[in-house]
């Protein structure tokens, strides 16, 4: 069942429960004062029928001839009286006891108590009262209940209709009310049924309506839309990767096969073989980015450990080393004992793709500088290089995988994915990376911002 329709049937029926009770009590409360009012009728003209029984003065005492009690927007009602001895001898009665007069034992009441009894097919309510000066005698005064059962009645189904009509306004009112206020529940949940389907430019795109229900519209239309850049960046990845992928492969295929053509001196198979282990090499180190890359990007826990940036600056220039000899590269590394808590590993990997391919664009003869120092609760390590550095309008995309520039491109330099790993490893760590111009506006610079461990900025502090 839609929340709709469940909202509407609730609010109707708390409402039909709400209007059956308020009429109950109302029509119970008009019956009961009705009933007063009668009782009260009853008392006064019982008492002044007996009053006028006795101040007849005769031997034989008779019931007048005035008109039964009168009761409120009815008139006078019929009377119906008898006058007992209280050994049940009737003395006199009305001539509306038109087939006898019932037996004082089947009516029998404490005096000035109102009761109902049945009188043939007539309802009565009658009540007993004494003479003055006859204590041995006893009046019973009754009137029909049928003109009250029928105000009764009519009130009853006045109140029934009343009740019907009021539910079924209730109903309809409710049910535009909810529809207009789920107007945007609804568009929101269209949305997310297309988006299900594979409809990632679905939106809500819902301008007007409660505050809180605009804001989660708009916050479900940002959610989608990063959905889908996060979907096509992963298609955009795979494509990427199958393309990267199968230029090796294909290499490597076209090498071996061409080596297995025709007979070779052990030269020519040393050659071939030489060149398929290239290119399964290039393979290995694009796999191994690859899976790299998939681990950060699962793998979200924080570590607790202190790492010493020094000694991964240290560990990673260690690992360039042989570029860095073969080019008669300088690395300087520059740090101030800053520490951040993290994967020693992984952090030397961030630096070292960053030394990597920082060497990589330096002159021979050239530096590359690697500097660590904290500010506050911030540890700022920056790479620079004296190379021609990045092209303005590839900075923005150069951390995205499988991203090469032309340059690269034309001399088949890498894989694309080292940078993107370096920005994944500092996010994974609570930071980020950044690309700037390097010092004089020479070169490139790469500043990757992390937290410093909590001791670390706690000495800070205290040395301030």
């Amino acid at each position: 069942m839609k929340f709709r329709t469940r909202l509407v049937l609730t609010i109707s029926m708390a409402t039909a429960v709400t209007v059956t009770a308020a009429f109950s009590a109302a029509s119970y409360v008009v019956e009961r004062s009705e009933e007063r009012q009668l009782d009260e009728a009853l008392r006064a003209e019982a008492r002044q029928e007996a009053a006028e029984v006795a101040a007849s003065g005769k031997h034989a005492l008779h019931i007048s001839d005035r008109g039964g009690p009168e009761a409120d927007d009815i008139g006078r009602l019929t009377k119906y009286a008898v006058i007992y001895r209280e050994d049940g001898q009737m003395l006199d009665h009305t001539p509306t006891f038109t087939h006898g007069v019932p037996r004082l034992e089947t009516v029998r009441h404490p005096r000035a108590t109102a009761f109902d009894f049945r009188y043939g097919s007539e309802a009565l309510r009658g009540m007993f009262v004494g003479i003055p000066g006859h204590p041995e005698v006893t009046l019973l005064l009754a009137a029909p209940l049928s003109d009250l059962e029928r105000d009764t009645s009519f009130l009853r189904e006045v109140m029934l209709v009343a009740a019907l009509i009021s539910i079924g306004l209730t109903v309809l009112v409710v049910w535009r009310v909810v529809r207009q206020l789920t107007r945007g529940h609804e568009a929101i949940a269209t949305a997310a049924r297309q988006v299900a389907a594979g409809d990632l430019g679905a939106r809500v795109a819902l301008r007007t309506g409660d505050d809180e229900v605009v804001q989660l519209a708009h916050d479900v239309d940002e959610m989608v839309r990063r959905l889908a850049i996060l979907v096509e960046g992963q298609q955009r990845f795979v494509a990427h990767a199958a393309h990267e992928l199968r230029s090796p492969l294909a290499t490597l295929y076209g090498e071996l096969q061409l080596a297995l053509r025709k007979s070779r001196s052990a030269d020519e198979y040393r050659q071939a073989i030489e060149e398929a282990l290239d290119s399964a090499r290039r393979l290995k180190a694009l796999a191994e980015d690859l899976l790299a890359l998939a681990r950060l990007g699962a793998d979200r826990e924080p570590s607790q450990t202190p790492v010493s940036l020094e000694a991964v600056a240290r560990h990673a220039a260690a690992w360039v080393e042989r570029e860095t000899s073969r080019r008669q590269v300088n690395v300087d590394v520059d740090t101030d004992g800053s520490s951040v808590l993290g994967h020693a590993m992984d952090l030397e990997r961030m630096l070292k793709n960053l030394l990597d391919n920082a060497v990589r664009h330096s002159p021979e003869g050239g530096s590359v500088r690697v500097i660590a120092k904290s500010e506050g609760d911030t540890v700022h390590l920056t790479v620079s290089d004296d190379g021609p550095g990045i092209p303005e309008e590839d900075r923005a995309r150069v951390f995205e995988p499988f991203f090469r520039a032309d340059a690269e491109r034309r001399r088949d330099d890498g894989s694309g994915l080292g940078l993107a790993i370096v920005r994944e490893i500092a996010r994974v760590h609570g930071g980020d990376v950044t690309l700037e111009s390097g010092p004089g506006g020479k070169g490139a610079l790469f500043r990757a911002r992390l937290p410093a461990a909590p001791s670390q900025v706690t000495a800070s502090t205290a040395g301030v």
